[in-house]
């Protein structure tokens, strides 16, 4: 099978739920795909500093981040960074201090914001997902642009929370799920679809050439868009019914698996 350009996602795709993958392989894929001029691009809702930070080489693979907010070419060359107008970040926080059950942390290309009194557990997850990431008292001393909100809420309350925050929204922003019941707010059409049309015009390629693989909501435009799309074996079933075929899950290093197969390796 011919293709020019990979698309990763991280949460459930490339990483296990340990939230690592094994380097050896993937150094091997990416050596494979260099040989073929194959471009990879991690697809991301995290922040993009901190993407950087989970990666041996770094310079060797593109980026887009904040579900498509940040795109960064190889070498930390950055193509496109989009903000939230400071209307609808005030539109937010205000519906964040409504819902003190929703735990909350607002991004940026400088760094990212999290509010009020966090449990360990989560204080420890923001802080390995997010670099620069600042704790303070209320959003409203966010002092920095803002590409995405990320909100994480209780068992079962991720879809009521979701209707409401569309109608409260009226559309500025919809949430989008991410596993681990959280869920992106994110600009309509602004996704990672998006970002990466980005990169592929700016390297001369198409999606009908571009392999992605994903397991949430947020990747749902990004499957559908690819000429060759994998949902994960656990993967949401918006992202099954996007995506062309399934891989293994991440637990299983189904990435790899279906890379070394496409490759030859």
């Amino acid at each position: 099978m011919s293709f020019t350009t990979v698309a990763i996602d991280l949460d459930g795709t490339l990483f296990t739920s340990q939230r690592d993958y094994d380097h050896a392989r993937f150094t091997r894929m990416l050596d494979a795909c260099e040989e073929r001029d194959i471009r990879v691009v991690i697809a991301s809702g995290r922040q993009y500093l901190s993407m950087r930070t989970m990666f041996d080489e770094p310079d060797r693979l593109a980026f887009v981040g904040d579900n498509g907010s940040t795109v960064v070419d190889r070498h930390h060359e950055v193509v496109h960074a989009a903000v939230l107008d400071d209307e609808v970040v005030a539109t937010v926080i205000s519906l964040i201090d409504d819902h003190p059950e929703i735990r909350s942390v607002a991004s940026g290309p400088e760094g990212g914001w999290m509010a009020g009194e966090v449990p360990d557990r989560m204080r420890v997850l923001m802080n390995s997902a997010y670099e620069n990431l600042k704790t303070v008292t209320s959003l409203h001393e966010i002092d920095g642009p803002v590409s995405k909100f990320a909100l994480v809420t209780r068992d079962g309350q991720s879809e009521r929370i979701a209707a409401e925050l569309s109608q409260t929204l009226g559309g500025a922003l919809v949430p989008v799920t991410t596993g681990h019941q959280g869920m992106d707010l994110i600009v309509p059409g602004r996704h990672k679809a998006w970002g990466l049309s980005f990169l592929l015009e700016r390297w001369g390629r198409s999606f009908a050439d571009l392999v992605a693989l994903g397991d949430s909501g947020n990747d749902v435009e990004m499957l559908a868009a690819a000429g060759t799309s994998y949902a994960m074996g656990d993967a949401q079933q918006q992202a099954i019914h996007a995506a062309k075929f399934r891989a293994p899950s991440g637990e299983d290093s189904g990435v790899m698996m279906v890379m070394e197969e496409l490759l030859g390796l």
